[in-house]
């Protein structure tokens, strides 16, 4: 009896001993950059990701820990790894205008795997989330068919099958790393379109991937407000914790 009493307690979520700390990799856009946090790699080295905090006028998000993705790795269960994130950067390999970006960081594909310094863009984490996909929406990028293997380049200048690819390579270069993505809405500006986030909801659960839709978050010129971050937080802890 007493054996059976110590499991019990030793199991008990409510025991802070019994925490097990996670590590959360970050693949994001501008929702999800900070200044000297997402412009440098696993290991310290400085990269040329844009950000877009704290540098706008409009936004109350000053400080870091007014982030999304740092408040939720201040949770008992998580740590930061890397917010491998890039303002502006789009899953396919079409910008802004059509502009080709393939083989490029503003390709969340391109993202995965090792960098230039031959540090892995990811690190090591035992969760990858996954924030994106306003860009392209936003860019007008054209959906496309589901296609779930052997991509052609055409195929990867649009949304669909370069987000099948990206979750394809995140599942096979992290085996054990459980990857989460997370979608921006479904009704439009600010967000993502309906169709555009049902895409993500089709492909995430081919592939196994369990889809976040947060809602009703706060924003100034398209971006998440402190209030927003804290919204975005909460909503994804919800469900990873």
């Amino acid at each position: 009896v007493l054996l059976f009493a110590t499991i019990l307690f030793s199991c008990n979520p409510d025991n802070p001993d019994d925490t097990t700390v996670k590590k959360v990799s970050i693949m994001g856009d501008s929702y999800s950059t900070f200044e000297d946090w997402s412009n440098i790699d696993a290991e310290g080295n400085p990269n040329d990701y844009i950000v877009y905090y704290p540098h706008m006028d409009d936004t109350d998000v000053t400080s870091v820990d007014k982030t999304w993705w740092y408040m939720l790795c201040q949770k008992p269960e998580f740590e930061l790894e890397i917010s491998n994130s890039y303002s502006g950067s789009v899953v396919s390999n079409t910008h802004y205008g059509g502009v080709d970006v393939t083989d490029t960081d503003l390709s969340f594909m391109h993202r995965v795997g090792k960098n230039s310094y031959g540090v892995d863009y990811n690190g090591d984490p035992d969760i990858i989330l996954v924030f994106g996909g306003t860009n392209d929406c936003w860019a007008g990028v054209e959906l496309g068919d589901y296609v779930y293997d052997n991509w052609t380049y055409a195929d990867l200048r649009c949304f669909r099958p370069a987000f099948s690819k990206l979750l394809a390579s995140l599942q096979e270069l992290y085996p054990d790393a459980t990857v989460y993505t997370i979608t921006n809405g479904d009704n439009g500006f600010p967000g993502l379109t309906k169709s555009y986030a049902k895409s993500i909801e089709k492909v995430s659960r081919h592939y196994g991937v369990t889809n976040i839709v947060v809602k009703d978050i706060e924003t100034t010129d398209g971006h998440p407000t402190y209030s927003g971050m804290q919204s975005i937080c909460e909503q994804v802890y919800e469900v990873v914790k």
